[in-house]
């Protein structure tokens, strides 16, 4: 999950500082997809 959240944030610093244009809305949803796969395989 942490893993995740930070790979969300350096997507908008990138696109803060003028890097690179990344689509971060498309992202959201693994936020979803990581607590669905931590709750399924009980790692929480």
């Amino acid at each position: 999950m942490n893993a995740v959240g930070g790979l969300l944030i350096v997507a908008i610093e990138l696109d803060l500082i003028g890097i690179k244009r990344l689509p971060v809305g498309n992202m959201l949803p693994a936020v979803f997809v990581t607590v669905a796969l931590v709750w399924l395989f009980g790692l929480a």
